[in-house]
């Protein structure tokens, strides 16, 4: 039989883990003002979404559940500038059109943007399995993953075999995680091994896009891989200084600017 209230409880439900996917974690409190819906009608529809293993429920609110179940270690690093991270992810979706053959890099900041690009008209190239992983099972979203060996602490293969299947490929842009910017001694990361990496996507790309925030601007890890020259675009947070910011400008660096969230 036909009901119409579990129809729109459905519908509703649908909605709401839609927003939650966007922003990655909302709170209880703003899913009520965004829907006009009672707080206890969120907690339900909550309840009804974690029970269909759609989301997690956290404390005052609720998260984007991945199919991955992250070693610690990970974790720990990806809860860091969090809310800079998912804003750079909405930010960096911006530049991404229908289409488009992209590259996408390892680490934390990445794996956010990966989570924005489910479901795109897109093919992703990547050497992180958990980026692939991020969005499998998505229609639309074609995921090429290079050969290499695993890096279990940031789920990223490595090695010549990276270089080897990135040179097979011509990607409309390549958007890359980095360990440090510093004016002199450019992007860097925190081997030669993810140096490597970095600079194989760069050269298979039309443009190389880096996404990372502002607590990155001003280091200097052990492995250059590009100067400022070599990046179309840096995108970070809003909390970059005006010292950052006059550093990148003085250096000839384009800066996007993500807003914050709202959630």
């Amino acid at each position: 039989m036909y009901d119409l209230k579990t129809y729109k409880n459905r519908h509703r439900q649908g909605e709401i883990h839609n927003y939650i996917l966007h922003l990655g974690f909302v709170k209880i409190a703003d899913i009520a003002e965004q829907f006009a819906i009672s707080l206890a009608t969120v907690r339900r529809d909550l309840d009804a979404l974690e029970r269909r293993a759609l989301i997690e429920r956290t404390w005052g609110g609720a998260k984007v559940r991945s199919p991955i179940r992250y070693l610690a270690d990970f974790e720990k690093v990806a809860l860091k500038q969090i809310k800079a991270k998912r804003a750079i992810a909405a930010k960096a979706n911006e530049f991404v059109k229908d289409g488009m053959i992209i590259g996408l890099s390892g680490g934390t900041t990445c794996t956010e943007f990966a989570r924005w690009l489910r479901g795109r008209s897109i093919t992703v190239v990547t050497n992180a399995i958990n980026v692939a992983t991020e969005l499998y099972n998505h229609s639309h979203t074609k995921v090429i993953v290079t050969g290499g060996h695993l890096n279990s602490y940031s789920y990223e293969l490595v090695g010549d075999l990276v270089d080897e299947t990135l040179a097979q490929y011509k990607l409309d842009i390549s958007f890359l995680g980095v360990t440090g910017i510093e004016q002199e001694f450019g992007f860097s990361m925190r081997d030669s091994l993810e140096a490597s990496i970095a600079r194989a996507f760069l050269c298979a790309s039309d443009k190389a896009i880096v996404i990372a925030d502002h607590t990155k601007i001003g280091q200097k890890a052990m492995a250059e891989f590009a100067p400022f020259s070599e990046i179309e675009y840096l995108i970070s947070d809003e909390a970059i200084s005006p010292e950052q910011i006059a550093m990148l400008d003085k250096a000839g660096l384009k800066l996007s600017i993500a807003p914050g969230l709202q959630s």
